[in-house]
């Protein structure tokens, strides 16, 4: 097995198909993480799609997990803790994989104690979504992945979709090609 924690996500695609399920824990910011991802699937032309779950066995089999900490141990706003590990894949027909599992990893407060406000914790939810399904930081003005730390940017933006669609456009050609031009 070999874990990663990354300040970068990858330009290859992180799931091999959508939707992938997410872990929510039942509290009241799980609401705000909820409509980030509601707000990538709805502004990806639904390439991201998510199944979402609550359960204690969720927690241990879902692709991405959500995890609230008061403050994270760098004063970060959030971190992103990737899993991936070889398994053998029981079935009719075995095979081999990859078995990716993400942490989403966020601070209800900031550095100095602060509390974030739901407008930041929107803003900083988008970026750690984006970062889980794979979307790497942009450069630019513009976007919930400038990756500035400013969490300023409160929806999926043009240039966001077009990332994420680089990153996805070699997973399922004939799927992907409808969205090319968006």
């Amino acid at each position: 097995m070999f874990a990663a924690c990354s300040a970068n996500a990858y330009s290859m695609p992180r799931w091999s198909a959508f939707p992938v399920t997410v872990y929510l824990p039942d509290n009241p910011e799980s609401v705000i993480v909820k409509s980030a991802f509601e707000n990538w699937k709805n502004n990806s032309k639904s390439i991201a799609r998510f199944i979402y779950k609550k359960s204690n066995v969720a927690r241990t089999t879902s692709n991405i997990n959500v995890i609230f900490y008061d403050k994270l141990p760098d004063g970060k706003a959030y971190d992103v803790s990737e899993i991936y590990s070889g398994r053998y894949i029981n079935s009719s027909k075995p095979i081999k994989g990859m078995f990716f599992h993400v942490d989403i990893n966020i601070a209800l407060h900031d550095a100095d104690g602060k509390a974030y406000s739901r407008q930041e914790l929107m803003a900083i939810s988008l970026q750690a979504v984006g970062r889980a399904i794979g979307v790497p930081c942009q450069a630019g003005d513009v976007g919930v992945m400038v990756c500035d730390e400013k969490y300023n940017v409160y929806s999926v933006t043009k240039e966001d979709y077009q990332a994420l669609f680089r990153v996805y456009k070699r997973v399922n050609k004939s799927e992907m090609e409808k969205y090319k031009n968006p």
